[in-house]
């Protein structure tokens, strides 16, 4: 019985002195669902730079339908992302359903269907709009007081889809 006592306090002790810092704040949610936010409006106003403010130097980006490697590093993503051409794809809308986020420490998943719109703009003249309905993934990495996202990966669907 004594034994059994002393295992019972042990792991009580053990249990109450557990270190609760790596799970998510109600601050750190605030703190990833602001950066997302200022992700998508960065792409939105055409901002190059401010979208891979958001992006960790050690990004992977996981292409959909595409048999190529992914894509590694901030500059692997900015020159697919962004290539110098006169051509650009001004983004008309960006908005995100079905989110969920979770996680721990300084590694969390944000998930959920974006619907992007956008057209196509060549020497000043518009063309051709498309959008597309996507299921994703972006894992965020804490540095410092600041997430970015470390991996991403999106699945193309139907224009119609919900989950």
């Amino acid at each position: 019985m004594k034994q059994f006592i002393s295992l019972l306090l042990i792991m009580i002790v053990t249990l109450t002195s557990c270190d609760r810092r790596n799970e998510l704040t109600d601050e750190d949610i605030a703190d990833i669902e602001l950066t997302m936010h200022e992700y998508r409006e960065a792409w939105k106003q055409g901002d190059s730079v401010a979208v891979m403010n958001k992006i960790s130097p050690e990004i992977i980006l996981f292409q959909t339908g595409k048999s190529s490697t992914p894509l590694v590093g901030k500059k692997e993503v900015s020159d697919f992302w962004f290539p110098k051409s006169e051509i650009s794809y001004p983004i008309t809308e960006y908005v995100i359903s079905n989110k969920e986020i979770n996680g721990s420490g300084d590694y969390v998943y944000y998930q959920g269907i974006s619907k992007l719109s956008w057209y196509t703009l060549n020497n000043n003249i518009a063309s051709d709009s498309s959008t597309v309905v996507s299921e994703f993934i972006s894992i965020l990495r804490r540095y410092g007081n600041e997430w970015k996202i470390y991996r991403q990966m999106y699945n193309i669907k139907d224009l119609n889809y919900h989950r």
